[in-house]
């Protein structure tokens, strides 16, 4: 689970272009609550493959399960919401500041079910959980990302325009800061997307050819690996161009339907 929640890896790029025909799978498990003792039963993974990797969410350099609503928990009772990898995590100097968080949450309805509660209303509940738990900007960048993803499946272009312009701000700060050791090419790559289901497909072809320009680099990355990685994420860049300068291909056409994706 690990490799399928890091957003930069070269693991992740080599797979990439991977696809099979298997499927994802769930299963249900029991959890305590941190804030309420509430006993809830939520959604784990069991299987999955490769083949996440071709999903068109690659497109805006997201990948299963945070493109899956099961991942997103709520308990029904305090409404605590947060990742699945998160729920039972909790630092525990942190539940009394969480707890004075979700005072003021409502949600739109009582449910049994979490998955009754839409995940763009989960995510916004969890963008206050997560304002106390001090997550670096990269951390954010993704979340961002994550949300506008939702909010475009969803069809709220607003919304989702309003969440990927707050990723696409926070990439620009890391391109711009020359200590930052995240991958150049990377950020370009997502900043590309960004801007392309934005609106501005000037700017993403400037981004995703600026990226071609770009070498790969990771940090403790071994040179094969890396070499692999920069291949494939050229190739993905190539088919971004190609997608973007198309009448017909360009992914944020698909924006609404990605989530058929799995």
């Amino acid at each position: 689970m690990k490799r399928l929640i890091r957003p930069i890896s070269t693991f992740a790029i080599g797979l990439i272009l991977c696809v099979n025909a298997f499927a994802t799978t769930w299963s249900p498990q029991e959890f305590t609550c941190p804030i309420d003792n509430e006993k809830n039963t939520f959604q784990v993974v069991m299987s999955y493959g490769s083949y996440i990797y071709s999903w068109p969410s690659k497109y805006q350099w997201l990948f299963w399960p945070s493109t899956d609503s099961p991942t997103f928990y709520m308990c029904k009772k305090c409404h605590l919401a947060t990742y699945m990898w998160d729920f039972d995590k909790l630092p525990k100097d942190k539940l009394v500041e969480i707890k004075k968080v979700l005072a003021g949450i409502k949600v739109s309805k009582q449910f049994k079910e979490y998955n009754e509660i839409p995940i763009t209303e989960r995510l916004e509940v969890m963008e206050k959980v997560y304002s106390v738990l001090n997550k670096d900007e990269a951390w954010w960048e993704n979340f961002y990302r994550l949300k506008g993803y939702h909010y475009g499946k969803d069809g709220d272009t607003a919304k989702a325009a309003e969440a990927r312009t707050r990723s696409l701000d926070l990439l620009k700060k890391k391109l711009a800061d020359d200590k930052d050791t995240s991958s150049k090419k990377l950020l370009l790559y997502i900043s590309g997307a960004m801007r392309h289901f934005i609106g501005d497909d000037a700017g993403a072809i400037s981004d995703l050819e600026k990226a071609l320009k770009t070498a790969y680099t990771e940090k403790d990355g071994k040179p094969d690996a890396m070499k692999n990685a920069e291949a494939a994420l050229n190739e993905r860049i190539n088919d971004y161009l190609s997608r973007i300068r198309s009448e017909k291909d360009k992914p944020r056409m698909f924006d609404r339907y990605s989530a058929n994706e799995h």
